[in-house]
């Protein structure tokens, strides 16, 4: 696999309002596209959420497990909500971790943390 692009894992922010919570950033990683077929997305839409998109990353020995409560930033600069993190080979057999990403939940904007406070 060719992993020629750069997503970003972020953890949201504690907090009551909208407008605390913002995304922190955890770790960045190389990606590649993978295709979401038809099965994949009609049971995460039976399970309530809306795959839009697939991407597998390497995964390194001492990297931090990401996690399925965790967010995703593309390259392309959208936010997606990390619904299903499986870890597993890639095709060429090293240690992989493939992410279903789904569109956040909600009627608010999720905002980058820039200041880390």
């Amino acid at each position: 696999m060719i992993y020629d692009k750069i997503l970003t894992i972020c953890t949201l922010r504690p907090g009551r309002s909208p407008a605390v919570r913002k995304l922190e950033e955890v770790s960045s990683h190389f990606y590649c596209e993978r295709t979401v077929y038809a099965s994949r997305y009609y049971a995460g839409k039976q399970a309530g959420s809306k795959l839009v998109r697939m991407v597998t990353l390497p995964r390194g020995v001492y990297d931090a497990p990401i996690e399925a409560d965790q967010y995703c930033i593309l390259e392309d600069g959208n936010v997606y909500r990390i619904d299903q993190a499986q870890r597993d080979l890639d095709p060429d057999g090293l240690p992989a971790t493939t992410l279903s990403l789904a569109e956040p939940e909600g009627k608010y904007e999720l905002y980058k943390d820039r200041d880390g406070a």
